[in-house]
């Protein structure tokens, strides 16, 4: 009878200690019992950068309080499409560009006088520095699409992993919940402080109106002196 009491009160304790951690350190608990396991599956799972660290302990030091704000995913796919639209405007103003620059060539190649040559020659020395500067011009639109389908892609994996919800996530109204804590951790070197970032999103069932299930996914772990230094 004792032992089944002792039992129900370390059950009972379980409970409050855990009612009494804040849902993203229940997340950092959890990422640190994975990586002492080293188990980078559950890891991988938990943080969009996954870290593994090898320590002896941890101890949250502070926790700031959740900032609320709009889900950007809508506007990010808005802007992607936008750029994507001058991307694709652009490549084909550089074949127009070229095209021009192929007949003023073909033309030059069946002109006989010297005067009407050099003014050929002249017109193809122009339309030849349009061209290089309009697919300059491309490339700089192509890297900012391809950097914007990076940021879509990488949010559109942290709403996954918060919420396990992986088509049409855009069309979703909800809110995304950011949060930062300070972790202090002992490794065989010491002591070292590292900062947390913590988000979760909360999509809104438009049948219920309620919030889909979510959790806290992991998205840097930084040394502090390197938070702090913007790195």
């Amino acid at each position: 009878m004792k032992k089944v009491l002792v039992l129900i009160a370390l059950i009972f304790l379980i409970m409050i200690t855990t009612s009494c951690q804040k849902p993203e350190e229940i997340t950092i608990s959890k990422y640190f019992q994975s990586m002492k396991a080293k188990d980078r599956d559950t890891m991988a799972a938990m943080a969009a950068e996954p870290v593994s660290l090898e320590f002896k302990s941890w101890e949250l030091v502070s926790s700031e309080a959740p900032e609320t704000k709009d889900l950007i995913l809508p506007q990010l796919i808005k802007e992607m499409a936008d750029v994507k639209k001058k991307k694709d405007t652009q490549i084909l103003l550089v074949k127009d560009k070229k095209d021009a620059l192929d007949q003023l060539k073909t033309k030059l190649g069946e002109t006989r006088g010297s005067r009407q040559k050099a003014e050929l020659q002249k017109q193809i020395a122009d339309v030849e520095i349009e061209v290089e500067t309009e697919t300059a011009n491309y490339k700089r639109d192509q890297m900012d699409y391809t950097q914007m389908k990076t940021q879509v892609e990488n949010e559109k994996k942290m709403v996954t992993l918060s919420t396990n919800i992986e088509q049409n996530q855009e069309l979703f109204a909800g809110k995304a919940i950011s949060a930062k804590a300070n972790v202090k951790i002992t490794t065989a070197d010491g002591e070292k402080e590292y900062i947390f970032l913590l988000r979760k999103y909360e999509l809104i069932n438009p049948v219920t109106k309620k919030v889909f299930s979510n959790r806290y996914i992991i998205l840097k772990i930084l040394p502090k002196e390197d938070f702090e230094q913007g790195n």
